[in-house]
């Protein structure tokens, strides 16, 4: 049991700092100031988990009780902060492998949180309930993404492009069904985040997208957008 919670410290602090980074870059390529960049840092990575404690009834949120996750994701944030603002011209120039960068932080988050919210929904008392725990991971690891680009005035990812719910919701479903046949759990844990990994990252790489409705005579590329 002492192994479990110490796996699961270890996921929250890796999802925290890759959300994090995430978080922060996005702001960055919004033109936000640093309150931008540090608030956007901090939604990312915790509002999945926020929206999920109200959920679930756990007053205050996670958020406002563990400020080590709070304190790791403003200096994760300004840390980006300065690494663009000090070396912008390095920065600035390499958007390609930033936006790559990105998109890795973002599929360790993902798995970690979609793992770490499907396994706090069990430990809530809703182990029998699987559309409540899996929901619940989903919500966690896309929860964030959501209201950061909600509040920074885009369409959220997760609604358009690389199957990004997708990716949650399999890593959910495989931790839980773990869980249920009663797999080591560490053994559950790593293969449910690299699930989740693996399935973000190929469908960036790969360019995979659900169908979407669109006139017949649009092009592919707009399709893509």
């Amino acid at each position: 049991m002492e192994i479990t919670k110490s796996v699961f410290y270890v996921l929250e602090i890796v999802g925290t700092i890759a959300f994090a980074v995430s978080g922060a870059m996005v702001a960055i390529e919004r033109k936000l100031d640093l309150f931008g960049v540090i608030f956007l840092g901090i939604i990312t990575a915790v509002g999945g988990g926020m929206i999920r404690d109200v959920l679930i009834g756990s007053f205050p949120p996670a958020m406002f009780v563990n400020m080590e996750y709070v304190i790791t994701e403003c200096a994760v944030s300004i840390a980006v902060f300065l690494a663009a603002y000090f070396a912008s011209g390095t920065y600035f120039k390499n958007t390609r492998l930033i936006d790559t960068v990105n998109n890795v932080f973002d599929a360790v988050g993902l798995g970690a949180f979609s793992v770490t919210g499907t396994r706090i929904g069990i430990s809530a008392g809703y182990s029998e309930n699987a559309f409540m725990c899996i929901f619940l991971g989903m919500l966690t690891g896309i929860g964030g993404g959501l209201l950061r680009d909600m509040m920074s005035l885009s369409i959220p990812f997760v609604l358009r492009k690389r199957i990004y719910a997708v990716a949650a919701i399999a890593g959910a479903c495989l931790y839980y069904l773990l869980f249920r046949l009663k797999a080591n759990d560490p053994i559950s844990i790593f293969s449910a985040v690299g699930l989740t990994c693996l399935i973000r990252i190929l469908a960036t790489k790969y360019g995979w997208n659900l169908p979407v409705a669109v006139p017949k005579n649009q092009s592919t590329q707009e399709k893509q957008d």
